[in-house]
């Protein structure tokens, strides 16, 4: 079974017995003054329950070395911790220009894996810096881990206010909406329940009265008498409740 350990490491028996064939969770492993930091790399919002490991060596000496890098220092463990600052970066930014629900729930989306890794990060290395009391840039590099992890958690509760205020508002609005729908529904009823009867009589009895407008001016009396009726109409659609205004 292969390790995630390099097989050029020079690291205590007992970091290799300890791992399996994958990284496993984020953790700090001590021994014979020998560290081994095990870390996960950005979540991928694609499949944020995968993680993968990323390993930092910390030789008894204080030297340095970083999977899949040949430095000596610690350079490799801040570049791993600025592509998380990176990552909160491009989130604010997103952030800002959130409006909708969809958007919302799209940085929650990225933001609530990592919050969690930033959050289990910031743990392991400030257990490495307690293991490890005299290295001043791993101090550096625990204090960079802790604003990240409260850069997170802003970010995230940012967006959760964000998603209830927009999920609030548009509650409103619904409810304004149908109210208005209620409204004019019921005016509709009233207008009708007014004029059904005589229309259902006209209707049923087929009432054809003399009153004069058959040969009168013809056929410019049809024109006025529609014109008089679609006036009526304006009229009862001004009575009408006015809709509510967007974000009212």
């Amino acid at each position: 079974m292969a390790s995630p350990i390099p097989h050029n490491w020079e690291v205590p028996q007992v970091f290799r017995d300890r791992i399996g064939a994958r990284a496993g969770r984020q953790r700090v492993m001590h021994a014979d003054g020998h560290l081994l930091v095990i870390l996960h790399d950005l979540p991928d919002p694609a499949e944020p329950d995968q993680r993968t490991g990323r390993l930092f060596w910390r030789k008894p000496d204080g030297t340095w070395k970083a999977q899949g890098s040949g430095a000596t220092g610690i350079g490799p463990l801040r570049a791993h911790l600025d592509g998380f600052a990176a990552a909160v970066d491009a989130l604010e930014d997103q952030v800002d220009k959130a409006r909708r629900a969809d958007d919302w729930f799209a940085v929650l989306q990225v933001v609530s894996p990592l919050q969690r890794t930033a959050r289990n990060m910031s743990k392991v290395l400030q257990e490495a810096r307690e293991l490890a009391k005299d290295d001043r840039d791993l101090i550096a590099v625990r204090d960079h881990a802790q604003e990240l992890e409260r850069a997170t958690e802003l970010l995230h509760g940012h967006a959760r206010d964000g998603l209830d205020f927009t999920v609030a508002r548009n509650a409103e609005d619904n409810a304004r909406n149908s109210q208005h729908v209620v409204a004019a529904g019921h005016r509709l009823n009233l207008i009708m329940a007014l004029f059904l009867p005589i229309t259902a009589l006209g209707s049923l009895l087929g009432m054809n009265l003399v009153h004069g407008f058959e040969t009168w001016h013809k056929p410019y009396a049809f024109w006025v008498v529609a014109a008089v009726a679609f006036l009526l109409g304006l009229v009862v659609r001004g009575t009408m409740p006015s809709p509510p205004a967007d974000g009212s």
